[in-house]
C-alpha cells in the first residue's frame, strides 16, 4: 500500500518524537554544545548581519548558548513570534532576559521590533527529522513552511540551516511542493551541505 505524503509524515513524526524523547538531558546538553560550536564556525554566518534562530524547548537542540553568542558577536538577532493561527514572524532580540513564553510555551521577543523576511541573511531552523537533501519534517503546524515560502520568495539567497542531532537524520523525509529544502544541516558529528539539485 502506498502512503500519502500526509500519512507518511504522520508516521515519521511519531518515530522521531520517540527518538528525541529517548535522549537523556546530559546527552542533549553535550551534543548541543558540539552543534553550537559548529554552527558558530560556519563561514556563511561570518558574513551574515541579521540572523534568525529559535528558543529551544524539550529535547530539541539547545540554543541558549547559540543565541547568546550571536548577540555577543554583534549580530542582529531575530527570533520567531507566533502572531495567530498559523502565522509566525520574526522580531529583534536585544536582551535575552526579556523573552517571554508564547502560545506554545516557547520564549519569544514579543516587544521586539518586527523584522521583514527579506532582511534575514541566515536562519537556524528546528525540526523533528532531516535528510541529506535538505528535506525537513516539522511538528506538523506548518509555521516554518509558510514562513519559509514567503521568505524564500522575497530573499532567494536566504541561507537555511537545520540544527539536529545525528539521531534525527533520515534516509528520506516525505515532502510536497510546499516544503522548502535546507541549505545546510549541522549535527554533533558534521556539517552537511545539502544536495538539493538531485530532484525526486
Amino acid at each position: 500500500m502506498t502512503l500519502t505524503t500526509t500519512e507518511a509524515k504522520r508516521r515519521m513524526r511519531q518515530e522521531y518524537w520517540q527518538r528525541l524523547a529517548g535522549l537523556d538531558r546530559k546527552e542533549v546538553v553535550q551534543k548541543s554544545a558540539l552543534i553550537t560550536a559548529k554552527a558558530l564556525a560556519l563561514p556563511q554566518l561570518a558574513t551574515a548581519q541579521t540572523v534568525g534562530a529559535y528558543a529551544s524547548i524539550g529535547n530539541e537542540v539547545a540554543t541558549e548558548n547559540l543565541i547568546a553568542a550571536l548577540l555577543s558577536a554583534g549580530k542582529n538577532l531575530v527570533l520567531p513570534v507566533v502572531e495567530g493561527d498559523g502565522v509566525m514572524e520574526f522580531r529583534a532580540v536585544t536582551d535575552l532576559s526579556r523573552l517571554t513564553p508564547g502560545v506554545f510555551g516557547i520564549l519569544e521577543p514579543r516587544e521586539g521590533e518586527p523584522c521583514l523576511p527579506e532582511k534575514i541573511d541566515l536562519l537556524f531552523i528546528p525540526g523533528l527529522a532531516f535528510d541529506h537533501r535538505g528535506g525537513r519534517l516539522g511538528r506538523g503546524k506548518g509555521y516554518y513552511d509558510r514562513y519559509l515560502a514567503r521568505a524564500g520568495a522575497l530573499r532567494p539567497d536566504l541561507v537555511k540551516v537545520g540544527l539536529a542531532f545525528s539521531a534525527q537524520l533520515a534516509a528520506a523525509v516525505p515532502r510536497d511542493d510546499r516544503d522548502l529544502l535546507m541549505d545546510l544541516l549541522v549535527t554533533e558529528d558534521e556539517v552537511i551541505t545539502c544536495h538539493k539539485e538531485q530532484e525526486w
